[in-house]
């Protein structure tokens, strides 16, 4: 290439830089053996080229890395955590008026989207829909997570919601909802109902769609 990648940042701008580019510029510098770029395209081609799955390696994966190293992770993980905070702040949450599920899916879909297991999130609304709250419940396995519905309604009402919304994500890619993810809804909804709170939605994420409980009327809240 006639122009290293810093370079070429500083002359045509960010957005002429490919993934691998952009990730030589972060971590600087190489090694003996390769160079900054090679070594920015060997680590997007051991996550499948895929950046949201190179965001969600940790501290010792990322180390691991051939020429990254404890320095260099910590470069990334600060930058993915910089997007990650970028792309909250630029949907409005907390602070931001549902309107519909793909407002919910604005909002979470940083801290849901590439993950390898399932978690489960509740967001806590006030009297005008104003998300004012959000909190994970639950971390489980690649194909399930569990909840306790009388947890969930405790914590609403010790931070006074008006109502609530539960998400979580499926790591496979189909948010179709599965048996027990309707038996976990529905027990959460009654739970809500006898504390007088709302369970508003129920939604789960995949990487690039979303599955509503409430658009779809697959339970009445």
């Amino acid at each position: 290439m006639s122009e290293r990648p810093r370079e070429r940042l500083l002359s045509s701008g960010p957005q002429a830089l490919s993934n691998g580019e952009l990730l030589a510029v972060l971590l600087r510098n190489g090694t003996s053996s390769c160079n900054v770029l090679e070594m920015s395209r060997g680590l997007l081609s051991s996550c499948g080229g895929k950046l949201v799955k190179l965001s969600q390696m940790d501290l010792g994966e990322l180390s691991r890395a051939p020429g990254v190293g404890p320095a260099k992770a910590a470069v990334l993980m600060a930058a993915f955590e910089l997007g990650r905070r970028f792309a909250d702040e630029r949907a409005g949450s907390p602070g931001r008026i549902v309107t519909g599920a793909r407002t919910v899916y604005d909002m979470m879909s940083p801290y849901l989207k590439g993950l390898g297991h399932e978690e489960c999130w509740v967001l806590f609304l006030d009297k005008r829909q104003r998300v004012f709250a959000r909190e994970r419940l639950s971390s489980g396995t690649a194909d399930g997570v569990l909840i306790e519905p009388r947890e969930v309604v405790r914590l609403a009402m010790s931070r006074s919601a008006r109502s609530m919304i539960l998400v979580h994500n499926h790591p496979a890619g189909n948010p179709e909802p599965s048996a027990a993810d309707v038996r976990q809804t529905e027990a959460l909804s009654r739970a809500a109902s006898a504390c007088g709170l709302r369970l508003l939605d129920h939604i789960v994420l995949s990487d690039d769609s979303f599955y509503s409980f409430s658009d779809e009327k697959l339970y009445k809240f």
